[in-house]
């Protein structure tokens, strides 16, 4: 052959074609079946022109032997085993490693049946020494020959390397199964929505089981699920989309078709691409419809306790009011008789324990559901402690105890609930009488450290095991003990201490070396600055005076044990039993103050005070009732009542308040 730049006329059909151009034209061609170029048909010189000039793969196998030509654009999908030996290569001798694949494609070529089509074929081939799988779009098509056998004198192979491609391809649906399967075994329900239209790119088992739909993807949301518009979704995935914010939703109710409602939590994340616009929306969350409604059925459950524990408060107040009443009657009727004197002492401590056990128990609701409203006011420490032990007189009489308060030399305040504080220390000092064995001693200490008034109760009682001192504050919590040293109680009265006292911003600790060493309860609570005046009229006496008074109850007993305790101090009473007949006397009675029953028959208590109300601004009204929960309170108070007492009232409470006509409602 001859160089490039001698190249003929008749063999143009060679130039060019580069590297394969010059070892086409430089090859002995004579020696094969061919013969010489200058002699080919000129198909296959069309079909060589073709090959040489173009950038694309190519390769031709021509006549019986199926002789391969090849351009460069091809030789670079070859390896060291057949570059540049393939040239001028019987096919079959050159490809004999993969004629099972290729062989059923050329016959049908070369029979007349027309071209072949191949996308990402994998055909395995040995290159550069190494067994690989590659994989080829490429077509078989037929050079036409009238002077051939059959009127195909060759193949020309159109074909382009995509390996890289179906490998990437591969990758990515290896990754993509892998996430879907993820995706599928997560708890919650998860799925991609594409595009400003959001459709449905993915959707896993546990979303397709809660809209109750198979066939989405590719389908937009408005499509599968038109009711969310109106729920307001569709506006939150506009949000996200727009702003590129995620959202998020707890407890969410979504309505789909006639379902009931289901209740989800939901994040809205939006996904970006390379250039950080958002590209669609990442919807992942769970089905908390179980947990909903268990917390519905809770509070539904705690409402019908609150209720219940009102109701039983109110119902076993009304009996002990009549027998608090009695006791009352007895010790002040017959100081004559002692034995008479005592048991009307027993009735009164054994009511008094019960209204305590009472108000713990509706405290201890009201406190875990913080429905507790403290009147916070400047307060006298030490007269609060004073209060606090004279309400235990009796007990401390009962077991012979010594008991000895050591007060600062200072007045000392702090800024409280009148009521809570009392209650805070008479609950301490109460767990001491009930640990402290007859003929025992406990000692308060009150004192200043720093910002803080320190009150300290010691007692020489049964002592605290050091494996409850941790637990001691623990609602329902009470220490294991033999028979002998079982006090009682419920278990929530050192609760009540330890949440009130923090409610005034204070602590409250417990110390015991042991069983039988006794035991101390520290309370702190802050100091305040002592006041122009010390507005806590704790101890200040009282004057009496005689009132004109309108007793309503519908519990006899109650109402008549009352009228005669207060006929006893000196007070005009007329009782009656109804509503209606309360409204009868009170003009004829003209009372200074009405005593009224909330929970009567015929017509409540709440209705009948707004009507006296309403008559005279001057009276008197006090609620006397079972009633005593803060809503109860609050609803006297509108209804036009001065003051609230829950029953069983204690007589000298209740008559330090008859000459009080400032309007202010209290709770005792």
């Amino acid at each position: 052959m001859k160089p490039d730049s001698v190249v003929n006329s008749s063999l143009s059909f060679l130039s060019g074609g580069g590297k394969m151009g010059a070892l086409t034209r430089a090859y002995d061609w004579e020696a094969t079946s061919l013969g010489s170029p200058e002699n080919w048909p000129q198909p296959l010189k069309t079909s060589l022109r073709l090959l040489l000039s173009t950038g694309h793969p190519m390769l031709i196998w021509w006549g019986p032997d199926l002789i391969q030509f090849y351009n460069d654009a091809y030789s670079r999908s070859l390896g060291v085993e057949r570059h540049p030996s393939a040239l001028g290569q019987s096919c079959r001798e050159c490809w004999g490693e993969i004629w099972s694949v290729i062989g059923s494609q050329i016959n049908q070529v070369l029979a007349g049946e027309g071209h072949t089509w191949h996308e990402n074929q994998l055909v395995p081939i040995t290159r550069n020494g190494v067994r690989e799988d590659v994989y080829w779009t490429y077509s078989y098509g037929p050079i036409d020959d009238p002077q051939s056998e059959g009127g195909v004198g060759g193949i020309l192979v159109v074909c382009t390397e995509t390996t890289e491609q179906v490998l990437a391809e591969q990758r990515l649906k290896t990754a993509t199964e892998r996430w879907r399967s993820l995706f599928d075994q997560a708890p919650g329900f998860m799925c991609i929505l594409n595009g400003p239209e959001y459709r449905f790119e993915y959707a896993n088992k546990n979303y397709i089981d809660m809209i109750g739909q198979q066939d989405i993807l590719g389908k937009t949301v408005l499509e599968v699920l038109p009711e969310v518009v109106n729920q307001g979704f569709i506006a939150l995935l506009d949000e996200v989309y727009s702003m590129g914010k995620t959202h998020k939703g707890v407890a969410t109710p979504l309505s789909l078709n006639s379902q009931e409602p289901l209740f989800i939590d939901f994040v809205y994340q939006p996904t970006f691409d390379e250039d950080g616009q958002v590209t669609g929306i990442l919807v992942q969350g769970y089905d908390v419809t179980k947990r909903v409604r268990a917390t519905a059925s809770l509070h539904e459950a705690d409402r019908r306790k609150d209720e219940f524990l009102a109701m039983l408060a109110h119902e076993l107040r009304n009996p002990l009011a009549p027998i608090r009443n009695v006791s009352e009657l007895l010790t002040q009727s017959v100081h004559q008789d002692p034995q008479l004197q005592s048991i009307g002492n027993i009735l009164d401590r054994q009511v008094t324990q019960l209204t305590h056990l009472m108000d713990d128990l509706l405290d201890i609701s009201r406190i875990t559901q913080n429905r507790i409203t403290l009147k916070f006011e400047p307060l006298n420490l030490s007269k609060l402690m004073v209060l606090a032990l004279e309400s235990l007189d009796n007990s401390f009489e009962l077991k012979q105890q010594e008991v000895s308060f050591l007060d600062h030399q200072e007045p000392v305040f702090i800024r409280g609930d009148l009521t809570r504080m009392v209650q805070c220390l008479s609950n301490v000092l109460n767990n001491a009488v009930k640990y402290t064995p007859v003929g025992g001693s406990i000692s308060v200490h009150l004192t200043v450290e720093g910002a803080n008034a320190i009150v300290t109760i010691t007692d020489t009682g049964c002592g605290i095991q050091s494996d409850m001192l941790s637990k001691v504050f623990d609602l329902f919590v009470q220490a294991k003990g033999s028979l002998d040293r079982s006090q009682g109680g419920l278990g929530i009265g050192l609760n009540i201490v330890q949440r009130m006292v923090n409610m005034h911003g204070g602590s409250v600790t417990a110390k015991s070396e042991g069983l039988d060493k006794g035991s101390s309860f520290r309370i702190c609570l802050p100091l305040i600055e002592a006041p122009d005046e010390d507005s806590s009229c704790l101890l200040a006496a009282k004057q009496s005076y005689v009132k004109r008074i309108l007793l309503v109850d519908d519990n006899c007993d109650a109402a008549d044990t009352l009228a005669e305790l207060l006929s006893m101090q000196g007070h005009e009473v007329t009782t009656v039993y109804t509503a209606h007949a309360a409204l009868e006397q009170i003009d004829i009675v003209d009372p200074s103050v009405v005593l009224l029953d909330i929970g009567l028959p015929d017509i409540n208590g709440y209705e009948v005070a707004s009507y006296i109300r309403d008559k005279n601004k001057e009276r008197v009204l006090i609620a006397v009732t079972g009633y005593g929960q803060a809503e109860d309170i609050r609803l006297a108070k509108e209804a036009g009542f001065n003051f609230h007492f829950t029953k069983p009232v204690v007589l000298n409470d209740l008559v330090n308040v008859f000459d009080k006509t400032d309007g202010d409602l209290q709770s005792f």
